[in-house]
């Protein structure tokens, strides 16, 4: 885009379709102003390689009201392009490859040309385009307005050209409530937005009348408004996309029951002698669990569990004691977790993790004689599932949760060797759960 000498000669910044090239012979300035030209390019040309584009502009668009030459409207193109204004910038471009040079222009001009053409095909692609659409399709007479500016009825339903960013959009008809809504476009994007209109019950127009920005009324009845009445401004309704309307609290209560099976693993203190496998001794069985907590900065997720199960009998009673039967067993854990929610109004990801305390006891028959041994230790808790948002604010939570710690020597044991000693807790279940906004 540097690739031509810095020259005097300056093009218009507006005034596209208008465009005239000056030459030497023709145009009527001074070699004073001539000096002042070359000057303001040269200034321009400085800041634009500074990435200054804006200083650099301003440079090159006073520099044009001396004189006018392709070479500055190719510059004022290219700052409006890295300033983000592409509508503007490829106007500017096509204003300079459609405007034909005179006889004997220098060079340096037909050069400009070809450079704009080269750009221009690389930045017309980068142009977003907006389709406005009017629901219902037979409101009458509706108007559009972007960015506070009038656009054409003729062009609903049809693209039109815009540059990135936000942009606010305003309908309105005689006899509906104004709508206005945001958007913002990203580069090369079509974007097709359908804006709908209420009608306002109790409201008719003069035969003639032109067609006013629609009003509210708060009388009963119907309002009359006689020619040449001036139409008050139209009241916005409707100032937040379509997605805003429902946008969910940052924070928020947590409330939820989990029910499933739990299954456990590895290894506890005998009351006497060796380390014994958990599943010898008990079996997966029913399991639930209570959780409150509170959702915050939307995403995150800090509360308390508790959780009981009802073991099955292990598959070897007898590696207690060989005389033992009747083998039962429970588990009880509290513990605090934090989590996160990747996010709470769809389907998505959830994972927590913490720490608990877990107690376990174990009963049996031996000689006739009802034994328990019972325990406790610290856990780590981990835990992953899916969040299924059901209806405003119950959510479905499959999830698997894992305790892994080990235990302290049963309270009545007489011996026994604990070393290494460390056990499993895993809950199968589906969670239900009440997302309170606060």
């Amino acid at each position: 885009m540097r690739t031509l000498r810095l020259l005097f000669f300056l093009a218009v910044p507006g005034a596209a379709s208008g465009l005239s090239w000056s030459t030497p012979a023709s145009a009527q300035v001074t070699e004073s102003e001539r000096a002042a030209a070359r000057q303001l390019f040269k200034e321009g040309d400085e800041l634009q390689r500074a990435g200054k584009f804006t200083e650099a502009l301003d440079k090159f668009q006073r520099a044009q009201q001396v004189f006018s030459a392709p070479t500055n409207v190719l510059r004022i193109a290219e700052c409006d392009a890295a300033l983000g204004r592409l509508v503007a910038s490829a106007e500017s471009y096509r204003a300079l490859v459609r405007t034909p040079l005179p006889p004997g222009s220098p060079t340096a001009f037909q050069a400009a040309v070809d450079q704009a053409r080269a750009e221009l095909a690389q930045v017309e692609p980068r142009v977003p385009k907006l389709v406005v659409q009017v629901e219902p399709p037979n409101v009458p007479g509706p108007q559009l307005q972007i960015d506070g500016q009038a656009v054409p009825a003729a062009l609903f339903g049809e693209p039109f050209q815009l540059d990135p960013g936000p942009h606010k959009v305003l309908v309105f008809a005689p006899g509906y409530m104004s709508s206005e809504q945001s958007v913002v476009l990203k580069e090369r994007e079509t974007r097709s937005l359908a804006i709908t209109l209420k009608s306002i019950a109790g409201v008719t127009y003069a035969p003639g009348t032109p067609p006013p920005p629609p009003v509210t009324t708060d009388t009963p009845g119907p309002t009359e408004l006689p020619q040449g009445t001036p139409p008050p401004p139209p009241p916005i309704v409707d100032a937040t996309t379509p997605g805003d309307v429902h946008k969910r609290s940052r924070t928020a209560l947590i409330l939820g029951v989990h029910l499933g099976l739990e299954l456990p693993a590895g290894q506890i203190p005998a009351p006497s002698g060796a380390p014994i496998n958990t599943t010898d001794v008990s079996a997966g069985g029913f399991a639930y669990a209570l959780d409150v907590g509170i959702r915050f900065a939307r995403y995150g997720y800090v509360g308390l569990t508790l959780e009981h199960a009802g073991l099955g009998a292990g598959k070897t009673p007898g590696s207690i004691d060989g005389s033992a039967t009747g083998l039962a067993s429970n588990t009880t854990s509290f513990g605090v977790v934090v989590g996160v929610i990747a996010n709470p109004d769809r389907v998505s990801f959830f994972g927590e993790a913490g720490v608990q305390g877990r107690w376990y006891t174990l009963s049996y028959q031996e000689s006739g004689t009802t034994q328990s041994a019972s325990y406790s230790g610290a856990e780590l808790l981990l835990g992953i599932g899916l969040w299924l948002p059901v209806g405003h604010t119950f959510r479905l939570l499959p999830e698997v949760t894992g305790g892994l710690g080990s235990f302290n020597p049963a309270a009545n044991a007489t011996s026994g060797d604990t070393s290494g000693v460390g056990h499993g807790f895993v809950m199968l279940g589906v969670g239900g759960l009440f997302n309170i906004d606060l």
